[in-house]
């Protein structure tokens, strides 16, 4: 399986910093990444009919793993809204014992690219699947969002502000 490999911009997923300058933190874009996939996505259901929190996969386009720390804020901050699974293999992801292989339990993976340095909107390649053959790709723009006014947060949180659709070869 071929995955598409979109421009490369710096690390993909190394320690996430402060960002005391309005920049995006690592763990706030890919939680806005995530947040944004699962407003795109129908609802899951039960068997009783009833919504289950949407699954989605997270992996790094580059294969390299995604700084634990990013990890555990990513899914402390989705929590009760997705539940979030890191993978280093996308592969792992794939139910190879169904038809078409689509992602294990009725999820969706998000194949993000490497993060650009940290700024106050950085552009992020993400390619999504629902199945090992079914896969589209796209540019997010993440912007810095400001805080709670209550909250004694020194970094921004995120939220996808642009979404441009890439034509695959």
């Amino acid at each position: 399986m071929a995955l598409l490999v979109l421009g490369a911009f710096g690390t993909a997923g190394c320690e996430d910093e402060p960002a005391d300058d309005g920049a995006v933190r690592l763990a706030d874009a890919y939680t806005a990444i995530v947040e944004w996939q699962v407003g795109e996505q129908e609802p899951v259901l039960d068997e009783a009919g009833e919504p289950v929190l949407p699954l989605v996969f997270v992996v790094a386009d580059n294969g390299a793993t995604i700084d634990v720390g990013v990890q555990a804020e990513v899914a402390e901050a989705t929590a009760e809204w997705a539940t979030v699974r890191f993978a280093d293999d996308v592969a792992d992801t794939f139910d190879s014992d169904l038809d078409g292989e689509p992602v294990r339990n009725d999820g969706s993976l998000l194949v993000i690219g490497p993060m650009p340095d940290m700024a106050r909107a950085i552009d992020v390649d993400v390619v999504r699947y629902l199945s090992v053959d079914d896969s589209e790709s796209f540019v997010l723009e993440v912007t810095a969002t400001p805080g709670p006014r209550d909250t004694t947060a020194v970094s921004p949180r995120a939220a996808v502000t642009a979404v441009s659709a890439v034509d695959q070869p």
